[in-house]
């Protein structure tokens, strides 16, 4: 496997995904409630004066997840050939790779660093929350029960690698 193209495309991918992120939270806030701690969660449903729902998820939601989620299959499938992948553990590593990479450039820049710092992307009513929005250790517990599941993603990531090419 070529290191250097499997860097490459590590660094091109983080960076597409911290565009998307802040431009979907640029776009509205609200976007990623769910995943703000709960402390802030709690201050912005008082201070607008609502309650916070379960949102339910339609079946046109759920078609749209599963079919972002083969994209994205198939995408890191053909990274990981890109990266020089010819085995089903190459292909296996290459995807764990990516997700762990993705997860730490999320967890230690996105939602340490920016998330933390820029105002203009917090809740409506949770401007002045500063020590909750700087909760590192909260960040890092969302990220820790998905190592595992980004083994299973791998396995399938690298099968559909090793049958396609």
């Amino acid at each position: 496997m070529n290191i250097s193209v499997f860097i490459i495309e590590c660094i091109i991918m983080a960076v597409l995904f911290g565009i998307l992120v802040f431009g979907m939270l640029f776009t509205s806030p609200l976007t990623f409630i769910s995943d703000y701690p709960p402390e802030i969660q709690e201050e912005y449903y008082r201070s607008q004066n609502r309650e916070a729902t379960k949102k339910t998820l339609s079946k046109i939601m759920a078609v749209k997840k599963i079919a972002a989620l083969l994209v994205l299959l198939f995408l890191f499938a053909w990274m990981a050939h890109k990266a020089g992948a010819e085995t089903f553990v190459q292909g296996l590593l290459a995807a764990y790779g990516y997700m762990v990479v993705l997860a730490v450039f999320d967890t230690c820049f996105l939602d340490w660093i920016l998330f933390a710092n820029i105002k203009r992307i917090r809740l409506p009513g949770t401007e002045h929350m500063e020590k909750e929005y700087h909760q590192k250790w909260f960040h890092v517990k969302v990220m820790l029960p998905l190592l595992p599941v980004f083994a299973v993603g791998g396995a399938a990531i690298a099968f559909m690698m090793t049958w396609i090419w």
